[in-house]
């Protein structure tokens, strides 16, 4: 039902593991593992002995491990037990942390079908409960070939918000990519560094990832001291509206976004749509949030949607609760039904033209407020739990249909038959 688009797999991913530097070289498998396991032990409770555990099927899922080999995840994975990492190296001196470097997943047990692991005290509650991360999406992990392509990648989506990378030294940047090691130390002069490593991983995140990164150096005398990279999201070819430098765009995001619209959703509209209906809707949508003559409006955002649907525009009319409740009784069972089946598909749609991350905090307030275990998604989540996903989405998107709505969609399937 998820349908071809990837559903984002994502998790926050707390700065102080991203601005690591790992003591000895990382394996790419190692990579995927770490990530793994960080964001299975956010969405799920230890065992009593503070212990997660993890399938090898569903590990080998997570990570993209299509390998019969598995011996050589279980000998990578035995091999993350002795990595120490010094944390937060791009930290001030004065926030730096008391610590200096700890092994991240200091116990791990492997039997036949599971691995057990626990992560450092030390920095446990970094890494379950981050104040500051980067959202790092499981699909595009799975998608690297070169373990410093997702260290880099992971580094840069970090300031995707801010447009550029803060500045390093290029030594203190190789050795977190690839380790401080033995491995590192192949690289001792810049131009090796850059061509067998740097270029060919900026190569690999611009085709492989919705992002687009460029290099930057600086130069002292006639050398490369130090390095950044420029980041930019890649643009959707839905999103149409170049909102840089538009200011009437600008302010129209600005204003769906404050009734509840994503981010994502509110370009697309802003670039797909009338200008001046949208700004009638938003009108419209305001006069009616103020009138206190009314009942309150609980969700904002599926009153903008259903008024620059129907054009709405003109000055609000009052309805009693009587009046109302008269209304509803007169809805047929099986357009209500049919209408709702109609409305799942639409909230699959309308969910996969989301940027993922508006799509990750949807499926995170989502969950939030599932009391039932085996409706939460993940990503291996049965129909059952992807249909109330859609349902709880629909209505959170378009509200409850109206008897008008209802209407209007019977007379929709008469004229089809």
């Amino acid at each position: 039902m998820f349908g071809p688009r990837e559903t984002p797999d994502a998790f926050r991913k707390a700065v102080q593991a991203i601005h690591s530097m790992p003591l000895s070289p990382l394996s790419l498998v190692q990579r995927k593992l770490g990530n793994a396991w960080l964001k299975h032990a956010i969405s799920t409770q230890p065992a009593e002995d503070g212990f997660w555990e993890l399938s090898i099927k569903d590990l080998s899922i997570a990570i993209g491990f299509d390998s019969k080999n598995i011996k050589y995840m279980k000998d990578a994975a035995k091999a993350l037990m002795g990595v120490r990492y010094e944390w937060d190296i791009l930290a001030p001196p004065n926030k730096r942390v008391a610590w200096k470097a700890s092994i991240l997943f200091p116990e791990v047990e492997i039997e036949t079908h599971v691995v057990r692991y626990q992560i450092s005290g030390q920095m446990r509650e970094h890494m379950l409960k981050p104040d500051m991360y980067a959202l790092i999406d499981m699909n595009v992990v799975r998608r690297f070939r070169r373990a410093s392509s997702l260290a880099i990648w992971e580094f840069c989506i970090r300031f995707e918000k801010i447009g550029q990378t803060a500045e390093m030294e290029w030594e203190k940047f190789r050795d977190m990519t690839l380790g401080e090691s033995k491995d590192s130390q192949r690289y001792l002069q810049y131009k090796y560094f850059k061509s067998q490593s740097l270029l060919p991983s900026i190569a690999e995140i611009n085709s492989q990832t919705d992002h687009t990164i460029s290099l930057q150096e600086t130069k002292l005398g006639g050398r490369i001291t130090k390095l950044r990279f420029e980041v930019k999201k890649k643009r959707r070819e839905a999103e149409t509206v170049d909102d840089e430098g538009d200011t009437s765009a600008v302010e129209l995001i600005s204003e769906m976004v404050k009734v509840g619209m994503p981010t994502s959703e509110a370009k697309k509209l802003c670039g797909q749509e009338d200008r001046a209906k949208i700004r009638g809707a938003l009108d419209y949508t305001k006069r009616r949030l103020s009138d206190k003559k009314l009942a309150k409006i609980d969700n904002p955002a599926a009153y903008f949607r259903q008024a620059l649907s129907h054009g709405y525009a003109g000055e609000i009319k009052s309805a009693s609760k009587e009046g109302l409740k008269t209304t509803a009784k007169k809805q047929p069972v099986d357009i209500k039904e049919s209408y709702r089946a109609h409305q799942l598909v639409e909230a699959e749609r309308y969910f996969k033209e989301l940027d993922a991350t508006d799509q990750a905090a949807t499926i995170d307030q989502y969950n939030l407020q599932q009391t039932t275990p085996l409706l939460k998604l993940s990503k291996k989540a049965k129909k059952g739990a992807q249909i109330a996903f859609y349902a709880w989405l629909a209505t959170k998107t378009w509200g409850e249909p109206s008897y008008e709505e209802l209407l209007e969609f019977a007379q929709t399937i008469l004229l089809a038959k």
